[in-house]
């Protein structure tokens, strides 16, 4: 396969720092599943190419919407709060991480050709095999020597790894369902050790978000099967392991002491919220923070608050909560446009299952800080940015047609 075909870039001035940039994205999404630090790299490399291809004279496609004001109000937000942070230095060193949000553009701009588009989940899903197999090799090793290991692969956590997987369990879904080739039975075939490796993380959360995540795509894509995410879940707690079969009733019950701790932790960051309500406390780490404010009932210490919301509004007060709660609707309703984009096209696995990514980071988030977890939220950056490649390419179809602009 010759490089024109992965990374084609533009005819015309910029065009081929675009390349560069497409070749950047392919990179990341091979690396996302187990590497934060080539993914980081790949991202860097691609947002200077990209910038490259702009100084150049090539204009951005990326359509105007309420995704890049509300984008730049939430990192406004973050710096105010620094600004005013007992440790601003701290703070603003946390701050840091929202320049992942050019991920979107990145994205947008390097899959509006669908070549490249179309190159994404595949890749992204080699890289997540990949740390399945090393994952599930040494979880075999590991767990007769301590039965209560919990897989973590090459990543540095459970929680991350749970995330991970969930992802790219949506997008191997997203492929079998929407697929009318014989490609789709191998989408279909990737679900098995990539589940399997979701549930070994024992990452309620992640669990939970992947079930959401999953009746998205069926509902969009399979009405008749949404089913079988329940029966799943029926069928570990059933014939699951019975250490696996505990951690599932453990989602519901609030004497669990992961549970209880987050219950404590959420009361506390209510009472920080009250004493800082507009512009909250800063983005630093918040444990010693915490530590004033824990309750008696408290059963672990973290430094952020196991939810997004609760962290935001601890982090950046009511007006950064509002600020990140305009960001949600305004992802969402890219994502939403970007299905209706792709609706009968050859896109339309692709369009579900980055709704559904993003639908699984929401749930998600209710009971973890997963808006910190870069491997996380970058799963999410990257199907917003795949539904506003969506759109340009849409939009671009209509104007050589000569048809109306949606």
């Amino acid at each position: 396969m010759r490089r024109p075909d992965w990374a084609p870039g533009e005819p015309g001035r910029g065009g081929g720092a675009l390349a560069v940039a497409q070749g950047a994205l392919l990179a990341l999404s091979f690396t996302l599943p187990f590497s934060i630090a080539l993914t980081e790299g790949a991202l860097i490399l691609g947002l200077i190419a990209l910038s490259v291809s702009v100084a150049r004279g090539r204009r951005l496609t990326i359509a105007p919407s309420w995704l890049l004001p509300a984008s730049a109000l939430l990192v406004a937000c973050w710096l105010v709060s620094s600004a005013f942070s007992q440790e601003p230095a701290s703070s603003f060193f946390h701050v840091r991480k929202l320049y992942a949000l050019l991920l979107i553009v990145l994205a947008a701009e390097a899959t509006r050709e669908p070549n490249v588009r179309r190159r994404v989940v595949p890749l992204l899903l080699a890289g997540a095999i990949l740390t399945t197999a090393v994952g599930l090799l040494i979880y075999a090793v590991s767990v007769t020597r301590d039965p209560g290991y919990r897989m973590k692969s090459l990543l540095s956590n459970q929680m991350t790894s749970g995330g991970v997987l969930a992802g790219a369990l949506l997008w191997a879904l997203g492929q079998a369902a929407g697929r009318r080739d014989g490609r789709r039975w191998i989408y279909a075939a990737l679900l098995i050790p990539l589940a399997l490796g979701l549930v070994l993380t024992q990452t309620r959360s992640h669990w939970l978000g992947a079930a959401v995540g999953a009746v998205v795509i069926l509902v969009a894509l399979a009405p008749r099967w949404w089913w079988t995410v329940p029966v799943a879940f029926a069928a570990l707690a059933r014939f699951g392991p019975p250490r696996l079969v505990a951690r599932l009733y453990s989602i519901v019950d609030p004497h669990d002491p992961g549970n209880q701790g987050r219950l404590s932790m959420w009361r506390s960051g209510l009472d920080i919220i009250r004493d800082h309500p507009w512009i909250g406390v800063g983005c630093q780490d918040l444990l010693a923070l915490y530590r004033r404010y824990r309750y008696p009932d408290w059963t672990f210490e973290s430094g952020h608050f196991h939810n997004n919301f609760v962290q935001i509004a601890v982090m950046t007060g009511v007006i950064g909560l509002l600020a990140f709660v305009f960001w949600l609707v305004a992802a969402a309703r890219q994502l939403l446009r970007g299905r209706r984009a792709a609706r009968g096209g050859p896109d339309v696995g692709l369009a579900a299952s980055a709704l559904a990514v993003f639908a699984a980071l929401l749930v998600s988030g209710l009971f973890d800080f997963t808006f910190g977890d870069a491997e996380v939220v970058y799963q999410s950056y990257l199907a917003i940015g795949l539904a506003c490649a969506l759109l340009a390419s849409q939009e671009g179809s209509g104007a050589a047609a000569g048809g109306p602009q949606p």
